[in-house]
């Protein structure tokens, strides 16, 4: 099944062959039995200082993402996990992905959405009571002087 709010489509859902009279639960949104939880594990901004020979100022951020799927669920279920990372649109400001984990999705999709929208791609299988950690995050340099505005989608 096709699931969509409106015009936007949110993904598909799948359920068992069912005869006349048979009944079945069809989740149509967020799984019941995933939870997800974010966490901040770093949001720094170093500047280099009066007594600094650089001018260069840098934003680190990282992040960290838990998903655990409950022991209850009927089976296992395929993960397609999006984050954004800025994109700068100056030659002023540079932008340096660290900390991936587990391996980024490498697509010629995924690839095409990275290098286009800043938008990096996880796909991995959760089994029931498996837990699974993403992290993920970002480095921007600049000049002292400049304040770059940051949006993370």
């Amino acid at each position: 099944a096709k699931i969509f709010l409106g015009p936007d489509y949110l993904g598909e859902s799948t359920f068992p062959l069912l005869r006349k009279g048979d009944t079945t639960t069809l989740n149509l949104g967020v799984d019941p039995n995933l939870e997800v939880k974010y966490e901040t594990l770093e949001d720094y901004r170093d500047d280099p200082g009066s007594f600094s020979l650089s001018s260069t100022s840098t934003i680190t951020r990282r992040y960290r993402a838990s998903l655990r799927l409950s022991p209850a669920a009927h089976s296992e279920i395929v993960v397609l996990m999006n984050e954004a990372v800025p994109q700068s649109n100056s030659d002023s400001v540079e932008v340096e992905l660290g900390d991936v984990s587990p391996d980024l999705l490498d697509t010629e999709d995924a690839l095409a959405k990275r290098e286009d929208k800043g938008i990096y791609q996880w796909k991995f299988v959760l089994h029931p009571g498996e837990t699974k950690a993403v992290r993920w995050g970002y480095e921007l340099s600049f000049d002292e002087d400049l304040t770059p505005v940051v949006r993370e989608l």
